[in-house]
């Protein structure tokens, strides 16, 4: 599988892996552990696996994904439902330590804020984009 991005898609890209690294940044500083570059990409590394095989199943940075606002957000929606679970699964492998219920639900609802609380405003700020560059081209 390819994975073609215009630059829209790439700002999706960019955006979200920001949200990734925001969530694990976050949970290690709640939880009191130390802050390191290689302690992010180990915690974030999973996730990010689950994400790339979600995105691929999904194609979910294709342009016929972010042109509708409410396709985006269910897009959204539907790739971290499905890469939470692979995620969580790799973790928990890796680090051999099982996931529990409540990790597993504060993991999914929390890193879903993130990515939906930048991704609301990119999903407006682009339909509104789209109207004027199509009301100057009338």
């Amino acid at each position: 599988m390819r994975l073609r991005l215009s630059p829209p898609g790439y700002l999706l890209l960019l955006g979200d892996l920001i949200a990734f690294v925001l969530f694990v940044y976050y949970g290690k500083i709640i939880h009191n552990y130390p802050v390191t570059v290689m302690g992010i990409i180990e915690t974030l590394a999973p996730f990010l696996v689950g994400w790339i095989i979600a995105i691929l199943l999904f194609k979910s940075y294709g342009q016929r994904t972010y042109e509708s606002a409410v396709r985006q957000l269910l897009s959204t929606l539907i790739t971290w439902t499905v890469a939470a679970p692979i995620g969580l699964l790799i973790r928990s492998w890796w680090t051999g330590v099982p996931t529990t219920l409540i990790f597993a639900g504060v993991t999914y609802f929390i890193t879903l804020a993130f990515l939906l609380g930048w991704r609301v405003p990119f999903a407006i700020g682009y339909a509104i984009y789209k109207r004027k560059r199509l009301l100057a081209t009338s």
